[in-house]
């Protein structure tokens, strides 16, 4: 089982972490905790685009512990160079998850939250995108590509998972 701490700058419900657990089937288990990432989010901050530089951040943050999977929930809007915005990115051990385009009423934004999450820590363990867009993996390109996905791997990418986790 991989152990996966998730820091975040808001609250996170039990929904959430049952949502992000339920999907990855015993494979994942989630501890949270606050976080301020004030000061390090400013280091990031594009002042011109009013936006938190992602591949800058993910950068910076320098996580410490026993864990083998780091997942950030900031509280801002995100992109990387090329991008109009990001929902998230991964790379190594570490994700970062934004807020900002995810709002709207509680119960969505939780489950839209957990989606962005589970992705995220998909591409922790090696997952890359996935061409079926009800899977988890499938790449949001706009807030409706992330409400019509599921939360849950496709058979696939599920497999993969299984064999990522097996050998951490």
């Amino acid at each position: 089982m991989v152990k996966a701490l998730l820091l975040a700058e808001v609250e996170i419900s039990r929904r959430v972490v049952e949502l992000v657990e339920s999907s990855f089937r015993g494979l994942l288990k989630l501890d949270v905790s606050r976080v301020d990432l004030g000061e390090v989010k400013m280091k990031a901050f594009d002042k011109a685009r009013g936006q938190i530089r992602a591949d800058l951040l993910l950068d910076l943050l320098k996580p410490a512990g026993g864990w083998r999977r780091y997942a950030y929930v900031v509280d801002g809007d995100g992109y990387v160079p090329g991008l109009n915005f990001v929902f998230g990115v991964a790379y190594g051990d570490k994700a970062i998850v934004f807020t900002e385009r995810l709002k709207s009423t509680e119960e969505l934004f939780e489950v839209r939250l957990a989606k962005e999450v589970i992705h995220e820590l998909g591409h922790t363990l090696g997952l890359g995108h996935c061409d079926d867009p009800r899977c988890v993996m499938y790449f949001s390109n706009t807030i409706r590509d992330t409400d019509r996905k599921g939360p849950g791997f496709c058979d696939r990418c599920f497999e993969r998972l299984r064999r990522a986790a097996s050998g951490i």
